[in-house]
């Protein structure tokens, strides 16, 4: 059952995978941003993703703990990083709008969570993804962890000639000002002017 349903979700990743990587290689096919619901990149693209993810958590569940290359210190990394990647992720769509999550055009958002990240759901979902994989301790689910980061990934990459098109010189500029995936300067930044000053008594 486990390589069965494992198989089902490699498949739909790897297929997405492919269809990401001939969008970015190969234009004008595009798969992602999709154009309207109910074309057949649409379908097909939010097929894969969501077949792919929720395998992916199928493939956990069934594998859990099958592989010993960890003990049970490996929950003190991997519930920050599950919790915190779907804590972020979430609330990156209430930033976003559902309008833009979904391919709409619903105005460039660069505040909030975009202030330090372009993608910040993607790459949310990718920590996320990796403390799924660490708390699993799975080889199969760490194999779909990376399957389905990939297409994070490109997915990121692949809306960037997207977005120019649709918002032009303020994206571009925003591009220049703000990481693809995570700006630890401007975070490290925001962290120390948080910090109480300290005075010579």
């Amino acid at each position: 059952m486990t390589l069965l349903v494992f198989a089902c979700a490699l498949t739909a990743g790897l297929t997405l995978d492919l269809l990401l990587l001939r969008t970015l290689l190969a234009p004008p096919f595009r798969i992602w941003p999709t154009p309207e619901p109910g074309s057949w990149q649409s379908l097909t693209f939010w097929g894969l993703f969501r077949g792919g993810m929720i395998a992916t958590f199928i493939v956990a569940a069934l594998d859990w703990n099958a592989t010993p290359l960890l003990d049970w210190t490996r929950y003190i990394v991997a519930l920050p990083l599950g919790l915190s990647g779907l804590f972020i992720t979430v609330c990156g769509y209430f930033n976003l709008g559902l309008g833009n999550t979904y391919c709409g055009a619903d105005g460039l958002v660069t505040g909030g969570l975009y202030r330090f990240s372009r993608n910040p759901q993607y790459t949310a979902s990718i920590v996320g993804l990796i403390g799924l994989s660490i708390g699993a301790n799975s080889i199969l689910t760490i194999i779909m962890s990376v399957v389905m980061s990939g297409a994070y990934v490109m997915m990121a990459l692949v809306e960037e000639d997207w977005l120019k098109q649709l918002y032009g010189a303020p994206y571009r500029d925003y591009c220049r000002e703000t990481s693809r995936f995570l700006d630890i300067q401007g975070l490290l930044a925001l962290i120390d002017r948080k910090k109480p000053s300290r005075q010579a008594g």
